[in-house]
């Protein structure tokens, strides 16, 4: 409610005149309160220190007329009510002034100012009534604005301070605080504020022991608070600065529910105390912030529902792809290297066959808490998929990544892993590393790598790292001295990790070589070789695949048929064999074995179509034992067959792709066997 105390500017140049003008307004309302000046500038320096309801301006001054007077109130900016005081016969003057922007006028008659209170009065309400029609079209486009912008923001933080900002430009207050309560913490309330600080430290905890601040949550209800330090519940206030002497909270709700949070706005500017207008504007706006806030958050949960692993919390295998594409552009825009990471928990299988699944997922949960602590926080740790994870380290050179690698590994080798019941477990894990743009031009390369230098970690023991520039795959690429060492062991182990590491590149190949070499074994003593020949088919079943070194693994990894030109590269990778190992006095034996075991025994076959007993014997014997092996596992272009199927399927390809006598050696052999082969 507005007071009824009036403060009057009057201008009139005349001293009785004036008195008289006193004398009725005190007579009407003691409660009136008149300053008096004689002249214009007067008025106008009047009107630039305090504050008035009205001004009576006689039009008869001195140094200015009182148009000139009202012209200058009006150029100014000053909007309150201006009655014009005229003399006799001065009433086109009086239809000027009104013109000119003057609320009303009177004529200076025998008795007028016994009349001008009720002129001034009426005058007064008229503004009044104007003013508050204004305040409120423009409080309740504001309030649109600010409903409109915080509905369309959908991050909690930005949201929270364009609310609190807006609500002190609505109440026109000092300082405005907003708590909220995430719905997963109920014992925490995060704490926003504008134009007041919260000191640090002197709050933490429940909204219900936030004091006064807390109040409207805990009521349910809009409260407005006068005198604050009165209030029962001032004690637990949170310190904070400016002192709010005043406070208008109000909780925010949707239809009979709390979202979680208030809207608490402190300290009137005008120093009135808080209208019903202003609770029901901040009411109004509190149920769209409470709105826009649950909006906000089921977006939120949405996004991480999509960028982030459900069980582990990490990001999830297609957000770790779109942020490796990031930082391959950003890496190659910028000129920085960085480094990939691929993580595999050693034998977890065993965990899971012997503790069962859930268990296993709780000991997952544990061991990204490990790596998380090793890492840095700009470093992006994923779930590629089951037991695998991957860390993107930005930039960061090989060296730096095998720091991290190894401090990864050694951290989850000395964690005391435990289950719930509390059967301790140990828990270890391989980890593959490849750095762009050193080991790759590409996020798939660089996957590949990596995972290519996981696989030589594991395949020498586990519990290790790889790096892929030291595989034996990145050997064969890049230094031709170091593969004619490996090529030269004469232990076989280099030429049998060279052709692991081969096999690596596409997860479809993975152990090809070694099932062939150890079927090559049995063949050997089916087929009664002679000691040379039986050395002869081991050093070819380690070398027959070492060409596909020359193949993209685009091709290799390709699902559904092969072009023409695709094929012809496929068909070019023995000539890579026969470049690495022709003119070499251990290998030179063995090389009609490894070039020609994709000849067909119909002549179909390539590289150089031969047929039948042209072939070379133990190339005739690879291509048997190899076309069993790639039937029995899972192929791009098909699924895998069982070993009845299979050999069915030797059968029927006996006499065209395959040596009779060979296939039906083979078939006895698998036949016999009980083993899986």
């Amino acid at each position: 409610m507005r007071p009824e105390s009036r403060h009057l500017l009057l201008v009139e140049d005349s001293p009785d005149q004036s008195e008289l003008i006193l004398r009725a307004f005190r007579r009407k309302n003691p409660e009136f309160k008149i300053t008096a000046v004689e002249n214009g500038p007067a008025c106008l320096d009047a009107l630039r220190d305090a504050t008035f309801e009205a001004v009576l301006l006689d039009f008869s001054l001195p140094r200015m007329t009182g148009l000139e007077v009202l012209s200058q109130i009006r150029e100014q900016g000053m909007k309150l009510p201006v009655i014009m005081i005229t003399g006799q016969g001065d009433e086109a003057v009086a239809v000027k002034a009104m013109k000119a922007g003057a609320s009303d006028y009177i004529i200076k008659t025998k008795n007028y100012f016994e009349t001008l209170p009720m002129v001034v009065e009426n005058a007064v309400k008229k503004h009044r009534l104007v003013t508050d029609l204004e305040e409120a079209s423009s409080r309740a486009r504001r309030l649109y604005e600010v409903s409109l912008s915080i509905t369309k923001e959908r991050k909690i933080d930005v949201l929270a301070r364009t609310l609190i900002r807006g609500a002190n430009q609505l109440i026109k207050t000092q300082g405005a605080v907003l708590l909220i309560v995430p719905p997963d913490q109920p014992e925490t309330t995060v704490i926003f504020s504008d134009g007041v600080d919260i000191q640090a430290g002197t709050f933490n905890g429940s909204i219900a022991s936030a004091g006064l601040f807390g109040s409207a949550y805990l009521e349910k209800r809009p409260v407005v608070i006068e005198a604050v330090q009165e209030h029962s519940r001032w004690g637990a206030t949170p310190a904070h600065q400016p002192f709010l002497r005043q406070i208008l909270a109000v909780p925010l709700l949707q239809p009979g529910e709390i979202v979680g949070g208030v809207l608490v706005v402190g300290n009137k500017l005008n120093g009135e105390p808080f209208s019903p207008e202003d609770v029901d504007t901040l009411s109004t706006l509190t149920m769209h912030a409470a709105t826009a806030i649950d909006n906000a958050r089921f977006m939120a949960e949405m996004e991480t529902r999509a960028t982030t692993d459900g069980l582990t919390g990490c990001l999830n295998h297609r957000e770790m792809q779109g942020r490796l594409d990031q930082e391959v552009e950003r890496s190659t825009r910028y000129g920085k290297d960085f480094s990939f990471l691929m993580i595999d928990v050693d034998h977890f299988k065993l965990v899971n066959d012997s503790h069962g699944h859930p268990i296993g997922d709780v000991m997952l949960k544990s061991l990204v808490a490990v790596i998380q602590k090793s890492v840095r926080t700009v470093d992006l740790l994923a779930r590629y998929g089951g037991e695998e994870f991957a860390v993107i380290l930005p930039e960061t050179s090989q060296a730096g990544a095998e720091r991290v690698a190894e401090r990864i590994r050694k951290a989850i080798d000395e964690s005391p892993f435990t289950t719930p019941s509390g059967h301790p477990l140990h828990l270890s894990v391989s980890i593959g590393i490849a750095s762009f743009p050193t080991d790759a031009n590409s996020r798939l390369a660089l996957i590949s790598a990596a995972d290519q230098a996981l696989f030589s970690a594991k395949n020498e023991g586990r519990n290790r790292i790889g790096c892929y520039s030291k595989t034996p795959v990145s050997v064969l690429e890049n230094d031709q001295a170091r593969l004619m060492t490996l090529l030269e062991d004469p232990t076989l182990k280099g030429l049998a990790d060279l052709a692991a590491g081969i096999d690596a590149r596409t997860p479809y190949f993975r152990g090809h070589t070694q099932k062939v070499l150890q079927l090559g074994f049995k063949m050997a003593d089916a087929l009664n070789l002679s000691e040379p020949d039986k050395q002869n088919l081991q050093l070819a079943s380690l070398l027959h695949n070492i060409g596909t070194a020359s193949i993209p693994e685009s091709i290799l990894n390709k699902w559904g048929p092969l072009t023409l030109e695709e094929r012809r590269t496929i068909q070019a990778h023995p000539l890579l064999v026969e470049m690495l190992i022709k003119g070499s006095d251990r290998f030179e034996s063995v090389l009609p074995a490894v070039l020609y075991h994709h000849e067909r025994y119909d002549g179909k076959g390539y590289p150089k179509g031969l047929r039948g007993e042209e072939i070379p014997f133990l190339a005739r014997v690879i291509s048997v034992i190899d076309a069993y092996q790639a039937l029995v596992s899972v192929r791009p272009y098909r699924p895998r067959l069982t070993r009845e199927q299979a050999i069915l399927e030797l059968k029927k390809n006996s006499g065209t792709q395959f040596d009779p006598q060979l296939v039906e050696a083979l078939v006895g052999l698998l036949e016999e066997s009980s083993e899986e082969t």
